[in-house]
């Protein structure tokens, strides 16, 4: 006889955390769902007030401890909260009325099983129901109050329901209020109900740190464009309806390449939600950064509300963009975009107003010497290097400060002390761990005179292991009273992948320019090979002209080390990596990204410092 096919409970919460990484992931879905109340309220031609309220919690260090969304709109009887915590009962109620954004999230059970634990209290015609939904960790299952559901009381407060959240996941963090409420304000799938003049969302944050509470609205502004292209178009092999509208920004946009926040790209949307946000083949192409618009694709809901979920890319991060139809879609809307980024590619490409003098293309072409030979040593010559010690260094030192291990796969620290600290301290340091999934391969190292610094610095490397993924801690060392710590995590192992440097002919770094373009969001980009110097950003446009006049002063050498060191190391993280090169661990890939990038700065900013700073011109 056929019987269901067991599934065990632990992958709920793994299509959980899935789905929600981040708090900004769950308060998308929660709001979305208090959206599609007041949605279906208006259908009705009722009217409420609209109000969508966040409540967040921030501690030391990020920690977010509370998250409480709550709403005014249609609220849920007894039968209808209980159906809402069924899990895989989401995408059914797409066919009743829900937003089909819903099957971009898990909903409102999995927002709470990822993030922690949490209570719903609704209220619906005059009687509230509240339930409590947990995960018990001894067996990975996810678990509900029963005999709370089933104690329904009289109440006299308006219908609404209020999701309120105890985080427990430790890897979600929370930012500073002007960041949160920034990423809380652009997020691309909660642009309508911020710009809606029929929706309220208020943001408090309290700030335990600084005994604060923030108190502010949430709105969205779309930038300021001229409209350049507005059009309906049909999917060859389909048939399907789309109608596209775009804009043209007079200033560059953040892209929207694995940025939920980026301002640039093409909303795709439906007749109630918004689904994902590209600019598809033109991701990288800074041209294209001035255009953002809108795709309304009616069609595609009644598909995704029929269950063409193949559509939806498995890890809910958008559309599916290898699906034909979705392929038809990109293509579509690339032919309407691709003469305005050609365009546009074009007017910001133009020569600089004055032209870069020989000495400082000398200097130019020396630095981009030695920055090809630095990427070749840092990514295709083996292992580590070290990183040298500043010569001014007044304490004792471990090298680097933070790291990320790979699982079983040894890294070299270094120990550095001043010449005064091993008169008074002597020479033999100490070294252990603060948890035992982190090893030091030594335990005492006797630290030597640094060939490069024998008069002030005495130095000794060694290795540091960890045997267990996710492991965090400390290193310390001991020389006499004086105590160095470095903070390490460990992350899974990743196989090295062999692979070239992306650049251009000529190099990691084939050249270093000036960029003439107004009004840029940003200092400093890598792009193709080649490092641009955005000359009209403001704090560059003091002390770099069009054609880097202004180099010769200290000022300006200073600037544009700072400026070539930046861009280099940040595109040399990236690469590292994608080539193994260091440590990204899962859930955590800013904080590897950020680590990488510090090292990096550490080991090769002063002899890009050098070069500027001993050139003649």
């Amino acid at each position: 006889m056929p019987k269901d096919l067991p599934i065990d409970p632990r992958i709920i919460e793994q299509l959980a955390k899935a789905t929600i990484k981040n708090l900004i992931d769950g308060i998308v879905e929660l709001v979305t769902n208090s959206d599609d109340s007041y949605r279906r309220l208006a259908d009705k031609g009722l009217s409420r007030n609209g109000r969508i309220s966040i409540y967040v919690c921030r501690e030391k260090g990020g920690i977010c401890r509370r998250l409480m969304v709550e709403d005014f709109a249609e609220g849920m009887s007894k039968e209808e909260l209980r159906k809402a915590i069924i899990f895989g009962a989401e995408v059914s109620g797409i066919t009743e009325g829900r937003s089909v954004r819903g099957l971009f999230g898990r909903g409102l059970k999995e927002t709470i099983i990822a993030l922690g634990e949490g209570q719903i209290t609704s209220r619906k015609n005059g009687r509230v129901t509240k339930t409590r939904l947990w995960l018990d960790k001894g067996k990975k299952r996810p678990l509900y109050d029963d005999e709370m559901l089933d104690k329904a009381e009289i109440t006299a407060e308006p219908d609404g329901t209020r999701v309120d959240i105890c985080v427990t996941n430790e890897k979600i963090k929370l930012p500073e209020f002007e960041t949160f409420k920034s990423q809380l304000s652009n997020h691309f799938a909660l642009r309508d109900i911020n710009n809606s003049v029929q929706r309220e969302v208020i943001l408090t944050f309290e700030d335990l740190k600084r005994q604060l509470k923030t108190i502010e609205p949430i709105k969205f502004v779309y930038p300021r464009g001229e409209l350049v292209a507005e059009k309906d178009i049909n999917l060859q092999g389909f048939g399907d309806r789309v109608k596209l509208k775009i804009l043209e920004s007079r200033q560059e946009l953040t892209p929207p390449r694995n940025n939920p926040y980026g301002l640039a790209g093409i909303l795709i949307k439906t007749r109630s939600a918004i689904l994902d946000n590209q600019l598809f083949k033109f991701d990288n192409d800074p041209a294209a950064h001035y255009f953002f618009g809108e795709a309304i694709c009616e069609d595609l809901e009644d598909r995704l509300r029929k269950g063409e979920t193949e559509l939806i890319d498995l890890n809910r991060g958008g559309l599916e963009w290898r699906h034909d139809y979705c392929q038809a879609l990109a293509q579509a809307i690339e032919e309407v975009l691709e003469p305005l980024v050609i365009k546009k590619k074009k007017e910001i490409e133009k020569k600089p107003e004055k032209e870069v003098g020989e000495p400082t293309k000398k200097m130019i072409k020396k630095l981009c010497s030695l920055l090809n030979e630095l990427a070749k040593q840092e990514l295709l010559d083996g292992p580590e290097v070290p990183t040298d010690p500043e010569p001014d260094i007044t304490i004792l030192t471990i090298k680097p400060e933070v790291a990320n291990l790979q699982k079983d796969i040894q890294r070299t620290f270094s120990i550095y002390a001043p010449c005064q600290i091993i008169e008074s301290e002597g020479d033999e340091a100490k070294i252990k761990s603060s948890i035992w999934t982190i090893n030091p391969l030594s335990s005492k190292v006797k630290l030597e005179k640094h060939p490069k610094f024998p008069n002030k610095i005495w130095y000794r490397y060694f290795k540091v292991v960890g045997i267990a993924e996710g492991a965090e801690g400390e290193i310390i060392v001991s020389l006499g009273k004086e105590i160095a710590t470095a903070k390490v995590k460990v992350g899974p192992y990743v196989e090295k992948r062999k692979g070239k440097l992306v650049a251009r002919k000529g190099g990691f770094i084939s050249d270093i320019r000036p960029d003439n373009q107004s009004g840029p969001f940003q200092r400093v980009i890598y792009r193709d090979g080649i490092i641009y110097v955005y000359v009209r950003f403001p704090s560059v446009a003091k002390f770099l002209g069009t054609g880097f006049e202004g180099v010769e002063t200290p000022e300006g050498r200073m600037l544009l080390a700072e400026l070539v060191g930046e861009a280099f190391c940040r595109q040399l993280a990236r690469q590292g990596l994608e080539l193994g090169k260091y440590t990204k661990i899962p859930g955590a890939e800013i904080e590897s990204y950020n680590t990488a990038m510090n090292e990096l700065q550490k080991k090769y900013l002063h002899k890009i410092q050098e070069i500027v700073f001993a050139w003649k011109f």
